[in-house]
């Protein structure tokens, strides 16, 4: 009979080391235990107190306040005031802001305005 090219002996050899320290891990785990007179069920990991995390709440009918938010954008669409007053900067409807930009002959700035640039 020929001899196996895979020899059985290291296998079993390292199968029963594996097994021993699997052994010695949940001894040396229960004198620990057992020496710090932890009880050895679920209720030591109960807390005394509840734990809540607070977080956002979900709203039974949002749908107001989707409505008063697009409201609100719409008017910053179609309405015109300061962004900045202090810089200069304003806010033009969305329908007037696409006239210039489409306006093939752009209209002449004032001159104080050339004049600032």
């Amino acid at each position: 009979m020929p001899a196996p090219e895979v020899s059985a002996r290291p296998i079993a050899w390292t199968g029963a080391a594996i097994a021993l320290t699997v052994l010695a891990v949940v001894a040396a785990v229960f004198l620990l235990l057992r020496h710090w007179d932890l009880p050895f069920d679920a209720e030591r990991a109960r807390l005394s107190y509840d734990v809540s995390i607070g977080g956002a709440t979900l709203q039974s009918a949002p749908q107001l306040d989707l409505a008063r938010y697009r409201a609100e954008k719409r008017k910053l669409l179609e309405t015109s005031g300061w962004v900045d007053a202090s810089r200069g900067i304003v806010r033009i409807p969305i329908d007037s802001a696409i006239d210039i930009l489409a306006d093939p002959a752009p209209q002449p700035m004032p001159s104080e305005t050339r004049e600032q640039r």
